[in-house]
């Protein structure tokens, strides 16, 4: 046995040797106690009681060292099992964890892959239907021309011309979001973006419905001030739509560092780096999980027909990856809805610094 190993049972081995210890004392002692007291059996006693009392605390003291010793072991494997227990709790979960973020992965490929094969197609329909609408409003202008201004059919062909003009307007929404063009990017300042944007939107919306802002730390952010400007605009309007005129929208940015695990559990797949974060929470009627998982989709609405195209929180997905950001959906029908946006800390360079 090496000496390491020995210096674990020291305890043991140190009651051993004050037991044996013991032992020879309290027989030398029985031995002049017998011949003191009891002088007539002292030739019987006077070699077999010494020997019996020291056999007796010789053996007391080994049984003593052997339970500790066990008692030891008993303990050490009790350590060794919760650390085996441990383990495998840590490595069960890593395996869900990495099986989560796989299947994640795998959606937002697939999601990924859905918009820009519908993109593709819809890009294609919108050029040849823009060729279109170019001609019917070339032909309905003509018309006009040879009919009555303060006649019938020059009101009912103005109608049929605001009708393509809308039809227009839609095919270019298409083709914007079928381009997936990158804008040039600047600095910019969160804190004051979204309180101007804000300030723009407060005259806009009902007057029940309260519009607050929360922020710490200034954060900014390499994007485009237009592009950013529509992605808020369009939110705030679906929550405004959501709560008929009455509840609260907050909208709140706060910077959030590399090692941040809530971060890194919800977006797994995302660089380690800083980031801006943006949630925007109303308190409207919420989603259902169903319309959640297409509600990137172009061309999905849940709006009433003649009311919504399907493509804003679209052409919203695509800019915020374009700016190389994460958008996500959290809600419950009933109980609200919050949309987290995640757009990269841009750290200006100092002067002299490359």
């Amino acid at each position: 046995m090496k000496f390491s190993h020995l210096k674990q049972y020291w305890l043991p081995i140190l009651i051993a040797c004050i037991g044996i210890t013991l032992s020879i004392l309290l027989s030398y002692d029985a031995v002049l106690l017998a011949k003191t007291a009891m002088p007539s059996v002292v030739l019987l006693l006077d070699k077999v009681l010494p020997w019996l009392i020291l056999l007796l605390g010789i053996t007391i003291s080994i049984l003593l060292a052997v339970a500790i010793i066990a008692i030891q072991l008993a303990r050490q494997r009790a350590m060794i099992v919760n650390e085996i227990h441990q383990n495998l709790q840590n490595e069960v979960a890593e395996r869900l964890q990495t099986e989560e973020s796989k299947q994640r992965l795998e959606k937002a490929l697939a999601q990924g892959q859905k918009l820009q094969a519908v993109g593709t197609l819809a890009g294609g329909i919108a050029h040849d239907f823009n060729n279109l609408l170019y001609a019917i409003k070339g032909y309905i202008e003509m018309t006009r021309e040879d009919v009555p201004k303060n006649g019938i059919a020059y009101k009912n062909l103005g109608k049929v011309l605001e009708a393509a003009d809308r039809g227009e307007e839609l095919v270019s929404r298409i083709l914007a979001f079928s381009r997936r063009h990158h804008p040039e990017l600047k600095s910019i300042e969160l804190n004051s973006t979204l309180e101007a944007i804000l300030d723009l939107l407060r005259p806009s919306i009902p007057t029940h419905v309260a519009l607050h802002f929360e922020h710490t730390k200034p954060c900014m952010v390499l994007g485009n001030q237009t592009q950013i400007h529509q992605v808020i605009v369009n939110i705030i309007n679906n929550a405004v739509d959501a709560m008929n005129g009455d509840g609260n929208i907050t909208v709140r940015l706060q910077k959030i560092t590399a090692n941040n695990s809530l971060l890194l559990k919800q977006f797994p797949h995302i660089p380690k780096r800083n980031y801006c974060k943006i949630d925007i929470s109303d308190t409207g009627s919420g989603i259902d999980p169903q319309t959640i998982e297409r509600i990137f989709e172009p061309f999905f609405t849940t709006k009433e027909v003649g009311k919504g195209t399907g493509l804003g929180l679209s052409i919203v997905h695509t800019i915020i990856k374009d700016h190389q950001g994460e958008i996500s959906v959290a809600s419950q029908s009933g109980h609200g809805t919050t949309f987290t946006l995640l757009l990269p800390e841009y750290v200006p360079q100092k002067e002299g610094e490359k």
